[in-house]
Protein backbone atom coordinates (compact mmCIF):
# COMPACT_ATOMS: atom_id res chain seq x y z
CA UNK A 1 0.00 0.00 0.00
CA UNK A 2 2.72 2.44 1.04
CA UNK A 3 4.76 1.47 -2.00
CA UNK A 4 1.83 2.28 -4.29
CA UNK A 5 1.39 5.69 -2.65
CA UNK A 6 5.10 6.47 -3.09
CA UNK A 7 4.98 5.50 -6.74
CA UNK A 8 1.89 7.67 -7.34
CA UNK A 9 3.57 10.66 -5.73
CA UNK A 10 7.02 9.96 -7.22
CA UNK A 11 7.03 8.13 -10.57
CA UNK A 12 9.94 5.74 -11.15
CA UNK A 13 11.65 8.08 -13.58
CA UNK A 14 11.62 10.79 -10.90
CA UNK A 15 12.98 8.42 -8.24
CA UNK A 16 15.83 7.44 -10.54
CA UNK A 17 16.94 11.07 -10.49
CA UNK A 18 16.04 11.99 -6.90
CA UNK A 19 17.69 9.08 -5.08
CA UNK A 20 21.15 9.46 -6.67
CA UNK A 21 20.87 13.21 -6.13
CA UNK A 22 20.15 12.72 -2.43
CA UNK A 23 23.07 10.32 -2.12
CA UNK A 24 25.39 12.85 -3.78
CA UNK A 25 24.15 15.61 -1.48
CA UNK A 26 24.78 13.40 1.55
CA UNK A 27 28.28 12.55 0.38
CA UNK A 28 28.99 16.21 -0.36
CA UNK A 29 27.90 17.18 3.15
CA UNK A 30 30.05 14.48 4.72
CA UNK A 31 32.99 15.51 2.56
CA UNK A 32 32.60 19.13 3.62
CA UNK A 33 32.63 18.06 7.27
CA UNK A 34 35.74 15.96 6.55
CA UNK A 35 37.60 19.01 5.21
CA UNK A 36 38.55 20.68 8.49
CA UNK A 37 42.19 20.31 9.50
CA UNK A 38 42.71 18.10 12.55
CA UNK A 39 45.71 18.47 14.86
CA UNK A 40 46.62 14.92 15.83
CA UNK A 41 48.50 14.90 19.14
CA UNK A 42 50.51 11.72 19.51
CA UNK A 43 52.94 10.57 22.21
CA UNK A 44 55.45 8.07 20.87
CA UNK A 45 57.51 5.85 23.22
CA UNK A 46 60.74 5.04 21.41
CA UNK A 47 63.29 2.46 22.54
CA UNK A 48 66.75 3.96 22.34
CA UNK A 49 65.67 7.60 22.60
CA UNK A 50 68.18 9.31 24.93
CA UNK A 51 66.57 10.52 28.15
CA UNK A 52 67.76 14.06 27.38
CA UNK A 53 65.55 14.03 24.25
CA UNK A 54 62.45 12.91 26.14
CA UNK A 55 59.70 15.43 25.35
CA UNK A 56 61.08 16.44 21.95
CA UNK A 57 58.15 17.96 20.00
CA UNK A 58 57.96 17.50 16.23
CA UNK A 59 55.30 18.83 13.88
CA UNK A 60 54.86 16.58 10.87
CA UNK A 61 53.08 17.82 7.73
CA UNK A 62 52.81 16.25 4.31
CA UNK A 63 51.13 16.32 0.89
CA UNK A 64 50.09 19.95 0.59
CA UNK A 65 49.47 19.49 -3.17
CA UNK A 66 49.80 23.23 -3.69
CA UNK A 67 48.04 24.35 -6.86
CA UNK A 68 45.12 21.93 -6.58
CA UNK A 69 41.97 21.80 -4.47
CA UNK A 70 41.81 24.08 -1.44
CA UNK A 71 45.46 25.19 -1.62
CA UNK A 72 45.75 27.35 -4.72
CA UNK A 73 47.28 30.57 -3.40
CA UNK A 74 49.67 31.84 -0.74
CA UNK A 75 46.72 33.10 1.29
CA UNK A 76 45.18 29.63 1.34
CA UNK A 77 48.36 28.26 2.95
CA UNK A 78 48.84 31.13 5.42
CA UNK A 79 46.41 29.65 7.96
CA UNK A 80 48.37 26.38 7.97
CA UNK A 81 51.69 28.10 8.64
CA UNK A 82 50.07 30.14 11.42
CA UNK A 83 48.62 26.99 13.01
CA UNK A 84 51.96 25.19 12.90
CA UNK A 85 53.75 28.17 14.45
CA UNK A 86 51.11 28.31 17.20
CA UNK A 87 51.99 24.73 18.21
CA UNK A 88 55.59 25.82 19.08
CA UNK A 89 57.40 22.64 17.96
CA UNK A 90 61.10 22.02 18.43
CA UNK A 91 61.35 20.69 14.87
CA UNK A 92 59.18 20.75 11.72
CA UNK A 93 59.34 18.04 9.06
CA UNK A 94 57.58 17.84 5.70
CA UNK A 95 57.39 14.52 3.87
CA UNK A 96 56.77 15.43 0.25
CA UNK A 97 54.28 16.34 -2.47
CA UNK A 98 54.48 20.04 -1.80
CA UNK A 99 53.06 20.63 -5.30
CA UNK A 100 50.37 18.78 -7.18
CA UNK A 101 51.41 17.48 -10.60
CA UNK A 102 48.50 19.46 -12.15
CA UNK A 103 49.75 22.76 -10.69
CA UNK A 104 50.97 25.72 -12.73
CA UNK A 105 54.76 25.18 -13.09
CA UNK A 106 55.30 28.84 -12.15
CA UNK A 107 54.23 27.99 -8.58
CA UNK A 108 57.48 26.08 -8.10
CA UNK A 109 59.36 29.40 -8.06
CA UNK A 110 57.53 30.87 -5.05
CA UNK A 111 56.54 28.21 -2.56
CA UNK A 112 54.43 29.48 0.35
CA UNK A 113 56.29 28.17 3.41
CA UNK A 114 58.09 31.33 4.51
CA UNK A 115 56.30 31.42 7.88
CA UNK A 116 57.55 28.03 9.08
CA UNK A 117 60.18 28.31 11.81
CA UNK A 118 61.36 26.05 14.62
CA UNK A 119 64.37 26.13 17.00
CA UNK A 120 65.86 22.92 15.54
CA UNK A 121 64.99 23.78 11.95
CA UNK A 122 62.53 22.94 9.18
CA UNK A 123 63.38 19.99 6.93
CA UNK A 124 61.71 18.39 3.92
CA UNK A 125 61.95 15.56 1.44
CA UNK A 126 60.26 15.40 -1.95
CA UNK A 127 57.42 13.24 -3.20
CA UNK A 128 56.46 11.75 -6.53
CA UNK A 129 54.43 14.82 -7.58
CA UNK A 130 57.33 17.17 -6.82
CA UNK A 131 59.58 15.44 -9.35
CA UNK A 132 57.40 16.73 -12.18
CA UNK A 133 58.80 20.22 -11.49
CA UNK A 134 62.50 19.43 -11.02
CA UNK A 135 63.98 18.69 -7.62
CA UNK A 136 66.71 21.32 -7.98
CA UNK A 137 64.18 24.09 -8.59
CA UNK A 138 62.04 23.05 -5.64
CA UNK A 139 65.06 22.69 -3.35
CA UNK A 140 66.18 26.26 -4.22
CA UNK A 141 62.69 27.63 -3.67
CA UNK A 142 62.36 25.89 -0.32
CA UNK A 143 65.81 27.09 0.75
CA UNK A 144 64.64 30.65 0.06
CA UNK A 145 61.79 29.94 2.50
CA UNK A 146 64.16 28.62 5.18
CA UNK A 147 63.35 24.95 4.57
CA UNK A 148 66.27 22.55 4.08
CA UNK A 149 65.69 19.68 1.65
CA UNK A 150 67.39 16.38 2.43
CA UNK A 151 68.18 14.28 -0.64
CA UNK A 152 69.96 11.04 0.33
CA UNK A 153 71.79 12.72 3.18
CA UNK A 154 71.61 13.21 6.92
CA UNK A 155 72.03 16.11 9.34
CA UNK A 156 73.06 16.07 12.98
CA UNK A 157 70.52 17.82 15.21
CA UNK A 158 71.23 18.75 18.82
CA UNK A 159 68.94 19.56 21.74
CA UNK A 160 69.81 19.86 25.39
CA UNK A 161 73.35 18.65 24.89
CA UNK A 162 72.31 15.43 23.14
CA UNK A 163 72.08 14.83 19.44
CA UNK A 164 70.20 12.68 16.97
CA UNK A 165 70.29 12.30 13.20
CA UNK A 166 67.67 13.32 10.69
CA UNK A 167 67.89 11.36 7.42
CA UNK A 168 66.12 12.32 4.19
CA UNK A 169 65.74 10.15 1.09
CA UNK A 170 64.68 10.62 -2.50
CA UNK A 171 61.17 9.46 -3.32
CA UNK A 172 61.25 5.68 -3.92
CA UNK A 173 58.65 5.89 -6.71
CA UNK A 174 60.36 8.50 -8.90
CA UNK A 175 63.91 8.80 -7.59
CA UNK A 176 66.81 6.69 -6.39
CA UNK A 177 66.78 6.47 -2.59
CA UNK A 178 70.24 5.62 -1.26
CA UNK A 179 69.93 4.83 2.43
CA UNK A 180 73.50 3.57 2.79
CA UNK A 181 74.91 6.84 1.40
CA UNK A 182 72.62 8.91 3.60
CA UNK A 183 73.64 7.00 6.74
CA UNK A 184 77.37 6.91 6.02
CA UNK A 185 78.28 9.76 8.44
CA UNK A 186 76.24 8.33 11.34
CA UNK A 187 78.13 6.53 14.13
CA UNK A 188 76.69 3.17 15.21
CA UNK A 189 74.23 3.45 18.08
CA UNK A 190 73.11 7.03 17.45
CA UNK A 191 69.38 7.72 17.40
CA UNK A 192 67.98 8.12 13.87
CA UNK A 193 64.80 9.57 12.35
CA UNK A 194 64.04 8.98 8.67
CA UNK A 195 62.01 11.20 6.34
CA UNK A 196 60.81 9.39 3.21
CA UNK A 197 57.68 10.06 1.18
CA UNK A 198 56.34 6.50 0.82
CA UNK A 199 55.44 4.75 4.09
CA UNK A 200 55.93 1.22 2.79
CA UNK A 201 59.68 1.86 2.79
CA UNK A 202 59.49 1.09 6.52
CA UNK A 203 60.88 -2.48 6.42
CA UNK A 204 64.08 -1.11 4.83
CA UNK A 205 64.30 1.46 7.62
CA UNK A 206 63.89 -1.28 10.22
CA UNK A 207 66.62 -3.37 8.60
CA UNK A 208 68.97 -0.38 8.80
CA UNK A 209 68.30 0.11 12.51
CA UNK A 210 66.32 3.35 12.16
CA UNK A 211 64.12 3.95 15.17
CA UNK A 212 61.43 6.21 13.66
CA UNK A 213 60.20 6.90 10.12
CA UNK A 214 57.97 9.80 9.01
CA UNK A 215 56.01 9.48 5.75
CA UNK A 216 52.96 10.70 3.84
CA UNK A 217 51.90 9.82 0.28
CA UNK A 218 48.81 7.72 1.05
CA UNK A 219 46.51 10.60 2.14
CA UNK A 220 45.09 7.95 4.46
CA UNK A 221 43.17 6.85 1.40
CA UNK A 222 41.57 10.35 1.10
CA UNK A 223 38.14 8.71 0.76
CA UNK A 224 37.31 6.15 3.45
CA UNK A 225 34.09 4.33 4.32
CA UNK A 226 33.18 3.21 7.85
CA UNK A 227 33.75 -0.49 8.30
CA UNK A 228 35.56 -0.73 4.97
CA UNK A 229 38.47 1.70 5.10
CA UNK A 230 40.18 3.32 2.14
CA UNK A 231 38.68 2.85 -1.30
CA UNK A 232 42.15 3.23 -2.81
CA UNK A 233 45.73 3.43 -1.61
CA UNK A 234 48.61 4.34 -3.94
CA UNK A 235 51.61 2.11 -4.64
CA UNK A 236 53.96 1.94 -1.63
CA UNK A 237 51.22 3.43 0.54
CA UNK A 238 49.08 0.40 1.40
CA UNK A 239 50.86 -1.44 4.23
CA UNK A 240 51.17 1.61 6.50
CA UNK A 241 48.37 3.88 5.21
CA UNK A 242 47.88 6.16 8.21
CA UNK A 243 48.78 6.80 11.81
CA UNK A 244 51.37 5.22 14.09
CA UNK A 245 52.45 1.65 13.41
CA UNK A 246 55.29 -0.65 14.35
CA UNK A 247 57.20 -2.61 11.74
CA UNK A 248 56.66 -6.32 12.56
CA UNK A 249 59.66 -8.04 14.06
CA UNK A 250 61.37 -4.77 14.97
CA UNK A 251 61.16 -1.81 17.32
CA UNK A 252 60.96 0.65 14.40
CA UNK A 253 57.93 2.94 14.42
CA UNK A 254 56.46 4.60 11.34
CA UNK A 255 54.02 7.50 11.32
CA UNK A 256 52.02 8.12 8.15
CA UNK A 257 50.43 11.54 7.90
CA UNK A 258 47.05 11.82 6.10
CA UNK A 259 48.30 14.97 4.39
CA UNK A 260 46.85 18.46 4.08
CA UNK A 261 45.78 18.58 0.45
CA UNK A 262 44.06 16.35 -2.06
CA UNK A 263 44.82 15.05 -5.52
CA UNK A 264 42.73 13.76 -8.47
CA UNK A 265 39.50 14.61 -6.58
CA UNK A 266 39.31 17.81 -4.49
CA UNK A 267 37.51 16.15 -1.58
CA UNK A 268 37.98 13.93 1.44
CA UNK A 269 35.51 11.61 3.13
CA UNK A 270 35.90 10.35 6.70
CA UNK A 271 39.60 11.20 6.33
CA UNK A 272 40.26 14.82 7.38
CA UNK A 273 43.50 16.66 6.58
CA UNK A 274 46.10 16.46 9.29
CA UNK A 275 48.81 18.36 11.12
CA UNK A 276 50.58 15.98 13.49
CA UNK A 277 52.09 17.09 16.80
CA UNK A 278 54.31 14.26 18.04
CA UNK A 279 55.97 14.16 21.44
CA UNK A 280 58.82 11.66 21.64
CA UNK A 281 59.21 9.69 24.85
CA UNK A 282 62.01 7.49 26.13
CA UNK A 283 60.69 3.98 26.66
CA UNK A 284 59.28 0.93 24.95
CA UNK A 285 55.54 1.01 25.76
CA UNK A 286 52.88 1.15 23.04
Amino acid sequence: MLENVIHRLFPRRVLKLVIPGLVLLLLYGLAARSGGVVVERVEVPLPGLPAELDGLIIVHISDLHYGFGRFRSEDSVAHMTWLISYLHPDLIVFTGDLLDRSADPALADTLPLQGLKAPLGVYAVMGNHDHHFGKEKIARSLADSGVEVLVNRSVRVEKGGRHFWLIGLEDPLTGDPDLARAMAPIPPGDFKILLVHTPDFAPHAASAGIQFQFSGHSHGGQIRLPGFGALYCPPLGCEYPLGLREVPGSSTRVYTNRGLGTTVLPLRLFCPPEVTLLTLRSGSGN
